[in-house]
């Protein structure tokens, strides 16, 4: 098997663990479904587009292609979680999401 088709079973996910007030109705359980190319699939995804928290994913898909390039575990245990720019309610915001991110095979 090829790198390419290696990489193209591939896909990043990233779940909603926590949602509060948020301003584009993300509910928790909902995802994000990107390819190991950081291209999002909207046919896979079911949370709202947001571009708060797709910035704070970008970064994480960027070294994640890397690493699978380079053969190595996409993502590391170290940055499972990340959240959106928004402060959150608490903090003068207006809401709050946070996911988790994983990979899966694709199908």
């Amino acid at each position: 098997m090829t790198e390419a088709n290696k990489k193209s079973e591939i896909e990043i996910v990233a779940k909603v663990e926590h949602a509060r007030h948020c301003a584009n109705f993300i509910k928790e359980n909902e995802t994000f479904v990107f390819d190991i190319d950081g291209k999002l699939l909207p046919e896979k995804s079911t949370a709202n587009l947001c571009l708060g928290m797709l910035a704070r994913i970008q970064p994480a898909l960027m070294i994640a292609k890397e690493r699978a390039a380079s053969g190595l575990d996409p993502l590391p245990v170290t940055i499972p979680y990340l959240d959106c720019f928004d402060t959150g309610i608490d903090f003068g915001g207006m809401g709050k999401v946070t996911v988790k991110l994983f990979t899966q095979k694709a199908n």
